[in-house]
């Protein structure tokens, strides 16, 4: 199948000429809604959008009919973008489309809209034969997979595809961590820390030693665990009485998540044990809250999962290189997995995501569409 690749770079600076900073993705739901229903489909916006911060109403579900028997192909892709997003200008160079340096690209994950929108109008021109398909578009991915979360997942009857929200063309993304989120507070007591500081306990000396005795960083190679965020005191002459701490935990795996998570705990516990004292005859220990809250389950899908198959057998026969690869980060497939979707993460050929310095590689975007058609269009279940 020949790539209309003109209209297919017209379509993406369409898409990232329409402003949606997570959060103000009204104009472009409304967008891509109309944009489905030109091209036949049935169109359902959800009321996700009801349930965190943001202008547009929900995420954007398209119902196109097969033309061979069987099982919804779901294609996939988020509609926000990170800041600076507003007013981007679009360059197109000879290899390559950036922005003029001034905001991000869009390219995350605008690129991914772009190509599932010029499948559907090629199979619609071309009338070969495809399965039923099934498009998504979420809101707020960049925000923490808001739309996702709340998706009302059973307005979709298939549960295979590809989500199109990686960086290079020739990774696809099979397995990614779980999440979870740690929130620490540690009271001590204060005292004056030049008259008496033996009379306080220190929740920075508390947090201290529980971290100088855990394993942070780089755990092994599927775990991995990070305190980002700290906040405490208000003057230098008073023993600090209260510390918040805001870190995470991840893993491919829900039995290392759960040790390492418990390890940080017991951490803080031994802390709290290591300054527990008498003050004024009394005995007196510092307290700590520990609360964890998951933010996201893994991906966990098999090499020989037939969409992961068919796109190897598909980058095989066009002699395009495709690795399936673990990634420590999160997206929509998270959520969604945990939904029950199985959906491999493919890049699209996007670099330096998140960032002024962010492009797209024209022949890496035209590869992911191709890989994206021969999956489509092979899939029969």
């Amino acid at each position: 199948m020949k790539i209309n690749q003109k209209r297919l770079v017209d379509t993406f600076l369409q898409l990232v000429r329409i402003d949606s900073e997570s959060g103000n993705e009204k104009k472009i739901q409304e967008f891509v809604a109309a944009a489905l229903k030109k091209l036949g489909g049935r169109v359902v916006v959800d009321n996700a959008g009801k349930k965190f911060n943001t202008n547009a109403r929900g995420n954007v579900m398209g119902f196109f009919p097969g033309t061979v028997k069987s099982a919804p192909f779901v294609l996939a892709a988020h509609l926000d973008t990170v800041k600076p997003g507003c007013s981007i200008k679009p360059i197109v160079k000879k290899d390559c489309i950036v922005s003029d340096g001034s905001t991000i690209l869009g390219a995350d994950d605008k690129a991914g809209v772009a190509i599932i929108l010029e499948l559907l109008r090629a199979l619609q021109e071309t009338g070969t034969a495809h399965p039923p398909i099934e498009v998504l578009f979420t809101l707020c991915e960049e925000r923490g997979m808001h739309g996702s979360k709340n998706l009302d997942s059973k307005q979709l009857r298939g549960r295979e595809g590809i989500i199109l929200d990686n960086e290079g063309s020739e990774e696809l993304l099979v397995q990614g961590p779980a999440v979870n989120d740690i929130e620490v507070t540690v009271t001590g007591i204060a005292a004056h820390a030049g008259a008496c500081p033996e009379k306080g306990i220190s929740a920075l000396e508390v947090a201290s030693y529980a971290i100088s005795h855990m394993k942070l960083g780089r755990i092994d190679k599927e775990t991995v665990a990070n305190f980002g965020a700290v906040q405490g005191g208000q003057v230098p002459n008073a023993v600090m009485d209260k510390l918040s701490l805001i870190g995470e935990a991840r893993s491919l795996k829900a039995e290392k998540l759960a040790k390492q998570t418990a390890h940080m705990k017991q951490a803080f516990e031994a802390a709290v044990k290591k300054y527990t004292k008498r003050i004024d005859g009394r005995v007196c220990k510092p307290q700590v809250a520990f609360q964890v809250t998951p933010r996201y389950g893994s991906v966990q899908i098999s090499k020989s999962h037939p969409v992961v198959k068919a796109l190897a057998a598909a980058a095989k026969k066009l002699g395009l290189p495709l690795y399936p690869r673990s990634s420590g980060g999160g997206c929509d497939a998270n959520v969604l997995s945990g939904k029950g979707f199985t959906l491999p993460n493919l890049g699209v050929g996007v670099y330096d995501c998140h960032t002024v310095r962010e492009k797209l590689v024209l022949s890496e975007f035209y590869a992911a569409f191709a890989l994206c058609w021969a999956a489509v269009t092979s899939y029969k279940k």
